[in-house]
Formats: structure tokens, C-alpha cells, sequence
């Protein structure tokens, strides 16, 4: 978690009434946001931005803009629903019902079910690390990782959050999705992540425009240097990117030649899955 949802939520909460008021935006359906529910969850994603070690309470206060005891009321509660943990060093990380919830949804989650075989079978015939990731606002979220057998593998894990513009799973489902959802990502700044990320908003269309063409996606260093991905879309019944699935490995391992020679074998795998979705193809 994290990341730019992260900051939408800080930024909501920012100036707001007391705990238990209703803040005075609204989401996309009209209806009111709870102050209480968006501090919580503001609390938890700056919890989930941390590693191990965890934050202390000042450190989380200043981070949030909040009141050291309204972080500490909302930290108090979270620790007794298991949503976070206080360290015998005063230090606060996310609890282990966090990971019951992940576990349950993922467990329960048609996509990942659907997907988990070709994931482990892709993993298998490439020797590379394979993810799984869906759209959540301007980013994509793992939900599921194979790992390469090699040494050198990648650092990912279940739950991050990465930028769609600079990643080959972001770029697939941009590139086979709303329109609506291209204009959110292009009407922030695409900050480069190395000096091969996309920054113009015209290079990116254009980007976009040729992964329909060709069917797959890639991130030659984009958003990591060292790792190169290539990506294909997962589409349901509305023809439209639901998810995408890539395989990445460090660049010395998978050079442009070899993207090209994994492209297929990506693009078969996702349109296995797409088709259990419901695309008729």
C-alpha cells in the first residue's frame, strides 16, 4: 500500500473536523467520506510504507499532519483489532490481521484462482520471476508472485504498489483500458523513477498506441535499473484490461532480444486467462 493513494488520503484528512464527522468530500459516487474511516486508513497505509523496524508515534505525527494523541487514538485502536502492532520499542507496524484480511481476499479472489496455473507454469518454462497485478487508481498492485529459481531474483512483494506509466503491467493495462483511466495517469506528473522512464505524455500515447499493436508491453529499466519486465493484459467479457501478468528478470539475464522471445509466451498465458474471465476473444 502506499504511494499515491497514500497522499490522497493524507490529503483528505489534512484540515478536516473532529474524529466522527463526516469529512465534506465525496467519492465518485456521491456519497460522504467518513473523517473517521479515511484517518484509519491513512494511519495504516503510512504503517504499511514501513519496513520491519516500523514508525514511532512523533515520526507518524509529523508524516500525517495529525495531532500526536489522534495518532495515538487511532493506533490504540488498531492495535486492539490486530490491524497494527506496538514494538517493545515504542514502534508501530501493520498487525497481523492485515494479513488474515489479504489472505482471505486473495483466497477467495476468481482472478488469482484462475491464474495461479499459468502463473507457476510460465514461472517453470521461462525461469524468471512471474506477477500478477490489477489496476488500483494511476497504479498496479501485486497479487501474486512466482520467483525465479536463480539467485539473483527481484525485490517484490504481494501488496506494492507501483506507478502504471513506468512498469510493462501498468502499460498493458493502460494500453487495453478505459480511456478515462490514461487521462488520470496523464494528468499527474510522470516523474522519472530512472533516466529511462517515459516522462513525455506524448512519448507515452505513443508508447500505448504500439503495445496495441503488438499485444505486449515492456519496461526496458523504466521503473527499476537492472530489471527489464515484458507484460501482456489480462481482458474480460468488456474487452477491457482487468489485470496484466509479466515476467521480469535483472537486465544482464533478459536483454531486449530475450523480452521479444517472452512475449509470446506471456501473451498466450494471459489470453488462457482471459478467456476464463470471459473474453470471447
Amino acid at each position: 500500500m502506499g504511494g499515491q493513494r497514500q497522499r490522497r488520503v493524507v490529503s483528505l484528512v489534512q484540515g478536516t473536523p473532529h474524529a466522527g464527522e463526516v469529512a465534506s468530500g465525496a467519492d465518485r459516487s456521491g456519497a460522504p467520506l467518513s473523517t473517521t474511516v479515511a484517518k484509519a486508513l491513512a494511519v495504516m497505509d503510512a504503517l504499511a510504507a514501513q519496513s520491519e523496524q516500523g514508525i514511532g508515534l512523533a515520526d507518524l505525527s509529523l508524516q500525517l499532519h495529525m495531532p500526536k494523541s489522534t495518532v495515538h487514538r487511532y493506533l490504540a485502536t488498531l492495535t486492539q483489532l490486530g490491524l497494527a502492532e506496538r514494538r517493545g520499542d515504542d514502534r508501530f507496524r501493520l498487525g497481523t490481521k492485515v494479513i488474515e484480511l489479504a489472505g482471505s481476499f486473495l483466497a477467495n479472489s476468481d482472478l488469482r484462482n484462475e491464474s495461479q496455473a499459468e502463473l507457476d507454469a510460465l514461472s517453470a518454462q521461462t525461469d524468471e520471476t512471474v506477477h500478477l497485478a490489477v489496476p488500483s487508481g494511476t497504479e498496479v498492485v501485486y497479487i501474486a508472485k512466482v520467483e525465479s529459481k536463480h539467485a539473483l531474483r527481484m525485490y517484490s512483494y504481494i501488496g506494492a504498489r507501483l506507478p502504471m506509466y513506468c512498469t510493462a503491467l501498468g502499460k498493458a493495462i493502460l494500453s487495453f483500458g478505459p480511456p478515462q483511466r490514461t487521462r488520470e495517469v496523464l494528468a499527474r506528473k510522470l516523474k522519472p523513477r530512472t533516466p529511462r522512464t517515459i516522462t513525455s505524455p506524448e512519448a507515452l500515447l505513443a508508447e500505448l498506441k504500439t503495445i496495441r499493436a503488438q499485444g505486449y508491453a515492456l519496461d526496458d529499466e523504466e521503473n527499476e535499473l537492472g530489471i527489464r519486465c515484458v507484460s501482456a493484459p489480462i481482458l474480460d467479457y468488456t474487452r477491457q484490461a482487468i489485470a496484466a501478468m509479466s515476467i521480469s528478470g535483472p537486465s544482464n539475464r533478459v536483454d531486449r532480444r530475450r523480452c521479444v522471445e517472452l512475449a509470446p509466451l506471456v501473451c498466450e498465458a494471459a489470453q488462457r486467462v482471459s478467456k476464463r474471465m470471459g473474453y470471447a476473444g
